[in-house]
């Protein structure tokens, strides 16, 4: 349950979520701060601070009834002062006209003075001034006659008690219909900056990363952030390529060092020969005398074994590279494997005969159908075993033993060359493998071959997907194995055998 809860959302939802918070918590602080202010406006209503916008209306009903009772006095100037101090002198005009439409006293702006007809029409009702309402009320006599018309101006808006606050209270309800929108425009910054977070810190990870692979710096590692789906998915590849990269590197640097070590040891082997070319050469030279035939063939047999040995290591090292090139392919064929047992065991059999080394061959085959052919490149795989038979016939004594022992199943190929004789050093039994080796009893210095022969037979089985093996048998001598897959077949039909009885 909680590998779900922290499951890393996708862009579009992690969008859709944060859009969902910022219009909730814009709906929720709008009506928080609606509801402060409504309680701020309700404290200063109550305190008389701030008029409510029918405030003036309030004051209708009794000047209306002073008209009505003191009408006489009203239409004339006497009754102005004691008019004025029923009306608020703040907030509120007025003007007294006659029944004609005479104007007779007051501060009310008029457009055009009613006539006759307009005010008898707008009596005790409301009409819309300059910018204000205007009421009618009518002025009656003592004896109910219709003198006149007071008419008061005002307006219907919530304003302060103090005019010189009337600006605040008036703008102070412009911030009331925007906060919706100024708490959108806050939440959006917030949750958005929030959001980029969320993207930038792992974007910025990936720059950072993309920099030291510029400048050749695999040692280090990206994390994933656990917020953005899409966003760990692109550091998980760019994570997963940093280590393919850094594996490739080690690799080539591996590589490289390996290629350095082997051509020192090269020259130096090369080296060596060369010299004694030379030596013999320049004594060739300066030959003379009653023994100088006999000595020109010693000299000559001399440097042609020198010559040929010279000529090993630099095939050995042609080979080494053409296995190493990455346009490098086997050419695997089905081959007749008792037929192909057969006729090297005679070769390697008459390779021992001039020591008097015995060479016995031992075959099991277990798969199910055992007279099918096997597929792997014979030619490759000959250069394998002429390495190891060569290798055990050198360092076996005269009148040894060399076994081959060849088993196969339904998944692999296994041969392996024994032999009784001097063994590998078991400090450097693991780097029999290693281009020149030279440690241990079996070393190639000793015996004046490149040292190559083992590392070629490596990587041949490498090549066909296999491995090789070393080590010392429990009496005397030593064994090489390698294994290989069996590879799948097609009819003889289709593919050209490797040996002429196959099929």
């Amino acid at each position: 349950m909680g590998r779900e809860m922290n499951k890393p959302r996708s862009i579009k939802n992690a969008f859709a979520r944060h859009f969902v918070w910022i219009l909730v918590c814009s709906l929720l602080a709008t009506l928080v701060t609606w509801g402060l202010l409504f309680m701020l406006l309700n404290y200063l209503l109550q305190r008389d601070i701030v008029l409510p916008a029918n405030h003036y209306e309030g004051h209708i009903p009794v000047i209306s009834e002073y008209v009505r009772t003191q009408g006489d006095s009203v239409i004339s100037h006497r009754g102005q002062a004691a008019l004025e101090k029923m009306i608020p002198s703040e907030g509120m005009s007025y003007h007294v006209i006659s029944l004609s439409g005479d104007k007779l006293y007051g501060d009310l702006e008029l457009p055009s003075p009613p006539n006759k007809a307009e005010i008898l029409e707008r009596l005790n009702q409301s009409y819309p001034g300059m910018n204000q309402i205007i009421k009618y009320l009518p002025v009656i006599s003592g004896d109910g006659d219709l003198l006149g018309a007071l008419l008061l101006g005002y307006n219907l808006k919530v304003r302060s008690a103090n005019p010189a606050f009337d600006p605040w209270v008036s703008y102070g309800f412009l911030p009331f219909l925007l906060t919706p929108f100024l708490y959108i425009v806050l939440f959006t910054f917030l949750f958005g900056r929030r959001f980029s977070r969320k993207i930038s810190a792992p974007l910025q990870q990936l720059l950072y990363g993309a920099e030291r692979i510029k400048d050749r710096d695999l040692q280090f590692s990206l994390t994933e952030s656990g917020a953005i789906a899409e966003v760990d998915q692109l550091t998980h590849a760019f994570e997963d390529m940093r280590r393919e990269l850094e594996h490739s590197m080690k690799r080539e640097w591996g590589l490289e060092q390996e290629r350095s070590t082997m051509f020192a040891a090269l020259a130096h082997d090369l080296r060596t020969p060369l010299t004694i070319i030379q030596g013999h050469v320049e004594g060739l030279e300066h030959m003379h005398g009653d023994h100088a035939e006999s000595k020109y063939i010693q000299y000559l047999q001399v440097i042609k074994r020198n010559t040929a040995r010279a000529s090993n290591l630099l095939q050995d090292m042609n080979m080494i590279a053409e296995i190493e090139k990455v346009s490098f392919r086997l050419r695997p064929l089905p081959v007749d494997i008792a037929e192909f047992i057969e006729d090297k065991a005679m070769e390697y059999t008459a390779l021992c005969r001039d020591r008097s080394i015995t060479f016995l061959t031992e075959y099991k085959d277990d798969r199910s159908v055992s007279d099918q052919p096997v597929v792997f490149d014979p030619y490759r795989i000959i250069q394998v075993l002429d390495n190891l038979v060569s290798n055990s016939i050198r360092y076996t004594p005269d009148a040894g033993q060399i076994i081959w022992v060849i088993e196969i199943t339904d998944q692999q190929v296994m041969m392996a060359v024994q032999d009784n004789g001097s063994g590998f050093d078991k400090p450097h039994i693991e780097r029999v493998f290693q281009p020149f080796y030279q440690g241990g009893s079996r070393s190639v210095r000793q015996k004046g071959h490149s040292g190559l022969g083992l590392y070629i037979a490596q990587l041949l089985v490498q090549r066909h997907g296999g491995k090789i093996a070393a080590a010392n048998n429990p009496q005397v001598g030593a064994t090489v194995k390698f294994t290989i897959p069996i590879q799948e077949t097609l009819g003889c039909e289709n593919i050209t055998m490797a040996s002429p009885r196959s099929c």
